[in-house]
């Protein structure tokens, strides 16, 4: 265990600039969600519905984002891609804050303002598409296989910690200017104080260590490691269904992330819940990812992540419906929200928080993984995610109920597309990082051995013809390991 610990810690000291870039990431998106109240005077002339719709503008460019952005990490390097990823968050992020607004005085400035806010949230989309395929990959890749799925973990902790800073700067700006102070103009603070973080990272990431594997699949396939764009993209679409999981498992927490923690605080401060009530069941649910995160990574790293995935996903299908009607019928009832939201919730989201990130790095090989994950992923968070505060928002209209059958089915999709992959395991080729645990021991069908699983990637990539001389030499060397089945010991 010490030495797990050693391992963790020495990933962490010397990486630590992109868990930074993280937290600036969740920041952002956060703060927009908790300011959408102001938000909507400002530029939607008060229109919910459109605030929630200037929020999935940026999921719009999610998956161009991760296409392009994961084409460099796949292409010029894991380092080259991140430093270009927060760098356009930075900027997106801050220039937020220092637009013109619709009551400005200056008609044509205020919808000057307007058309700025949308290009910016569609360059933080681009760039924040890219930041979290990439540091996902990263990690999972500098991680040892003892480890994989704590390293992973990191992610989620610190996109956590992104969230809760975003609540606790909205909060102190309203205790320290009050409501009316927010509304004229202290709203711009949270967005332009997020420079600090951002150029600190930005420097933290000059010169950080290549990963090793990338570096592998470099050198060992030339042809594929210099492919353009679209011949990558097409390359990563061979692994279509394995994008169709990550589609899946996508919906639940981007269902859960956006259409509930982001969602619900803006609703419940519509329903007249008090900011230090709203603040402390923010703080519980967001702790709750924190904490529990290295512990729910440890589990999956004894008895693999593939079982963990499916039972969380089980309990989002089971408990996302009562959990918000507890919510709904007592928007105002501190121990009812703390219940129902902070801890029910939040214990939801620190299960499939804290496993999609290593989740959907296994499903794809290192040389398209950031352009694989950075499309299926992105597309999924855009569908799923972005669309879920508009989804809630309306289905709330039409029925109070309607918001929590939305997290009822995003939790039936993630099981579904978990149970698809238990079956489709050996035909998928997954896992591409770890070979065990996966299903961990319940997993009673024996899987192929390394060998044979590798040798039958090698005979798909040749059908696309992206195959180099000494793979080749390596299939002529060892044609009897085709029909291979021995088990993993």
């Amino acid at each position: 265990m010490a030495s797990a610990g050693a391992e963790l810690w020495q990933v962490f000291k010397v990486y630590w600039s992109l868990l930074l870039g993280n937290i600036v990431e969740w920041y952002e998106f956060a703060v927009y969600g908790h300011l959408a109240v102001y938000l909507e005077k400002h530029f939607f002339q008060g229109s919910a519905v459109g605030v929630w719709l200037g929020f999935s503008l940026t999921f719009l460019a999610r998956p161009l984002g991760g296409i392009l952005l994961g084409w460099v990490g796949d292409r010029y390097g894991r380092s080259v891609a991140v430093n270009i990823s927060i760098i356009g968050m930075l900027v997106g992020t801050c220039g937020q804050g220092c637009l013109p607004t619709l009551d400005c005085g200056i008609p044509w400035l205020g919808y000057l303002g307007l058309v700025l806010l949308v290009c910016l949230r569609f360059l933080q989309g681009l760039s924040a598409a890219g930041e979290i395929v990439t540091i996902t990959t990263y990690l999972a890749e500098v991680s040892s296989p003892a480890i994989l799925s704590r390293g992973a973990a990191l992610v989620n902790i610190t996109g956590a910690c992104g969230f809760l800073s975003a609540k606790f700067m909205s909060y102190l700006v309203e205790a320290i200017f009050g409501v009316d102070g927010v509304e004229a103009w202290a709203w711009r603070l949270p967005f332009i104080a997020a420079i600090v973080p951002g150029v600190i990272a930005i420097i933290g990431r000059r010169g950080i260590p290549e990963s090793g594997m990338f570096l592998a699949a470099q050198a060992k396939d030339q042809e594929v490691a210099h492919e353009k764009v679209f011949a990558k993209v097409k390359h990563a679409l061979q692994y279509w269904p394995n994008m169709l999981v990550t589609f899946g498992v996508v919906a639940t927490y981007g269902v859960l992330q956006y259409g509930c923690f982001v969602w619900i605080h803006s609703f419940l401060a519509g329903q007249g819940t008090s900011p230090n009530d709203r603040m402390v069941v923010g703080m519980i649910t967001r702790c709750l990812q924190i904490v529990l995160g290295l512990p729910i990574g440890w589990l999956s790293d004894l008895v693999g992540i593939g079982w963990l995935m499916t039972i969380s996903s089980a309990l989002v299908m089971v408990l996302g419906l009562p959990l918000w009607c507890v919510i709904a019928a007592h928007p105002t009832n501190l121990m009812a929200i703390s219940m129902a939201f902070g801890v029910g919730f939040g214990l939801l989201g620190a299960l499939t928080g804290t496993l999609l990130y290593h989740f959907v790095v296994e499903l794809f090989p290192t040389e398209v993984r950031t352009t694989s994950i950075g499309l299926a992923y992105n597309i999924g968070f855009s569908l799923f995610g972005g669309l879920a505060p508009v989804e809630t928002t309306l289905l709330y209209k039409a029925h109070w109920m309607g918001p929590g059958f939305l997290y009822s089915f995003a939790g039936f999709v993630g099981l579904v597309s978990m149970l698809a992959s238990r079956y489709w395991q050996d035909s998928l080729n997954i896992p591409f990082v770890r070979e065990a645990p996966y299903f961990g021991a319940m997993c009673v069908p024996a899987r192929k051995a390394p060998a044979a699983r590798e040798l039958k990637q090698l005979q798909q990539r040749k059908k696309l013809g992206n195959i180099s001389d000494d793979d080749k030499m390596d299939m002529t060397e060892n044609p009897s390991e085709s029909d291979s089945n021995a088990p993993i010991v």
